[in-house]
């Protein structure tokens, strides 16, 4: 049984940097050098009590992520890095065409989380400050080629494909959530109400597959898009966790 720091050429500084990327089931297979098989909660680290924010510190920049859906739910999650060396979901758009039933173009889309964005305020801006945010990047289901042309076409600035490797843009999310440096505001109701339930596929696993179980994952699909695909701008922060 071999462990991470059981190998001499590697320095303390160097396995802590590493462990502070790796949580759960990772860390065991990485870190603790354990064969073990995805099961259950993806985000067992997930706690509304610690995880859920009513308020917002003010942010430093901006990032969006969007997942792409006709007759399955569209969401799109507006992604912060607050003053405070953590980031933030701050607002979330969701369309849910079997819930309403109707349906909306990509030109619809592209106007909805357009004007989203447009009419969004920070809750603690003042009554006067103008409203609307403008993402430095806005991450797009890489699959929704139709969409990602529209956004183009309407010239939202900062349209790109979101980095979509499944199970390391859910190791990024799970090592944000686990050192403390991801919350969600509480008007996140649609990611709120799939993180306790994202589970792995049983299977899959039973092919020796890590696969999320494809069913209520839009919003935290939407959030793996701008995480992972950010993750180059954050990952200092995990350092900085206590």
């Amino acid at each position: 049984h071999f462990k991470l720091r059981d190998n001499p050429s590697l320095s303390r500084a160097y396995v802590d940097a590493l462990a502070a990327e790796y949580v759960g089931l990772w860390r065991r297979r990485m870190i603790d050098g354990a064969w073990v098989v995805a099961e259950g909660a993806i985000y067992d680290m997930w706690d509304e009590g610690q995880h859920v924010v009513d308020e917002l510190p003010q942010m430093r920049r901006y990032w969006a992520g969007t997942d792409y859906g006709t007759t399955n739910a569209f969401a799109a999650l507006l992604l912060g890095e607050g003053v405070d060396g953590r980031l933030y979901v701050c607002s979330e758009w969701r369309h849910d065409s079997r819930r309403v039933h109707r349906q909306m173009t990509d030109a619809q889309y592209s106007a909805a989380v357009r004007n989203w964005l447009a009419t969004w305020r920070h809750p603690d801006a003042a009554p006067d400050a103008p409203a609307g945010v403008t993402p430095e990047w806005t991450f797009i289901d890489p699959s929704a080629a139709s969409f990602i042309t529209q956004m183009w076409a309407d010239g939202f600035p900062g349209i790109a494909r979101a980095q979509n490797d499944v199970t390391d843009g859910i190791r990024s999310v799970a090592a944000l959530l686990a050192s403390g440096r991801l919350l969600v505001h509480r008007s996140c109701e649609g990611l709120l109400g799939e993180m306790a339930g994202y589970c792995w596929d049983p299977a899959a696993t039973e092919k020796g597959e890590d696969k999320p179980l494809k069913v209520d994952d839009h919003s935290c699909d939407a959030l793996r898009y701008a995480l992972h695909s950010t993750a180059h701008e954050w990952r200092h922060l995990l350092s900085l966790a206590a």
